[in-house]
């Protein structure tokens, strides 16, 4: 599971250095998130870094939208107002580039095409540690399932008298006859 987890991470993060078109990249990563949000409410998992991670999508969104509707673009100020409730996410943009921390909030764009293209690359990058955060929330969650088995299963054998390698040496139809027995 782990080995999936770290190949889809260094697969996110492939194609941003090898040139992947942006808008690829922010549609598949789009795709991934949306997805992965479906298996986690399908689980009924909840998990505070991925609720917070997506509310910081919302809000991009919704900022971008309005900054976009300006008609006079080159106002510095406005950029700077409407992007105000981007401040409570300011960690989630930051980013580590020859081991110094970057952070990719910026305004101050004089075209608006700057200013859709920088906030494409900001999306992409909230994207990928939403992926990550999603990845590791039903990674944990997993973990958690096997070991409330595992701890299910050792207590009815413990109860049995029977060993964990006496019970993996059993042949199948000898396991499922066992397990009916278990409590």
């Amino acid at each position: 599971m782990k080995r999936i987890f770290i190949f889809l991470l260094f697969n996110s993060f492939f194609g941003v250095f090898y040139g992947q078109n942006v808008e690829e990249l922010l549609t598949k990563r789009s795709l991934k998130a949306d997805s992965l949000t479906l298996e986690l409410k399908k689980f009924n998992i909840q998990d505070n870094k991925v609720i917070y991670l997506q509310s910081a999508r919302k809000v991009l969104k919704s900022v971008t939208d309005d900054i976009l509707k300006l008609e006079n673009f080159n106002n510095k100020t406005m950029q700077k107002v409407l992007m105000k409730p981007l401040t409570d996410y300011y960690d989630v943009f930051n980013v580590e580039i020859d081991k110094k921390t970057t952070n990719t909030l910026k305004y101050g764009f004089e075209k608006k095409d700057d200013f859709i293209n920088h906030y494409k690359v900001s999306e992409a990058l909230l994207l990928g540690k939403l992926i990550d955060s999603q990845y590791l929330a039903l990674i944990a969650d997993s973990q958690r399932v096997v070991d409330e088995v595992t701890i299910y299963i050792n207590r009815n054998l413990k109860r049995l008298g029977i060993t964990i390698e006496e019970y993996e040496k059993l042949s199948e139809n000898d396991k499922k006859l066992l397990e009916k027995t278990f409590k």
